[in-house]
């Protein structure tokens, strides 16, 4: 399964980490979509997305990404995001985006990421020292599922 990650990682690189980290496992090449722009995905079979979260959602440049993708016919996609507080499931958004281009989602990953932004740079960052090497270790076992 020829596999790539497009990540947006801006703040700390908690998103990154998840991604390198799932990356080793499934021999993936990785791109920075907020840096460049995505590389030809026409010869691959299945499409990472990952994401911190940002206001209760992936990075715009993900989203505006998937509403101008043009996926082949038998690509698949995963998702993987961090956030500061896990309280509710942030892909279904994504999710819907990827049902209505006909893009079937076969697994997310979650975890927590350090997280500094707003009130919370004020009290010092929450979720400090995440993703840990256990968070890491438990990416690399969901990618492990994908094979």
């Amino acid at each position: 399964m020829k596999t790539m990650i497009l990540y947006a990682s801006t703040h700390h690189g908690n998103t990154e980490r998840v991604v390198r980290a799932a990356a080793e496992i499934l021999a993936a090449d990785v791109a920075d979509i907020v840096k460049a722009s995505p590389p030809d995905l026409s010869g691959y079979d299945c499409i990472g997305l990952a994401s911190g979260i940002y206001f209760g959602a992936f990075h715009e440049k993900i989203r505006v990404w998937i509403s101008g993708a043009a996926f082949g016919p038998r690509q698949t996609a995963f998702l993987i995001y961090t956030c500061g507080i896990n309280y509710t499931d942030y892909t279904k958004s994504i999710q819907k985006q990827l049902k209505e281009k006909g893009i079937s989602c076969v697994g997310s990953f979650s975890c927590r990421g350090y997280d500094t932004f707003g009130i919370f740079g004020r009290l010092g960052g929450i979720a400090k020292g995440r993703p840990s090497d256990r968070d890491l270790e438990k990416a690399k076992a969901f990618a492990r599922s994908l094979l």
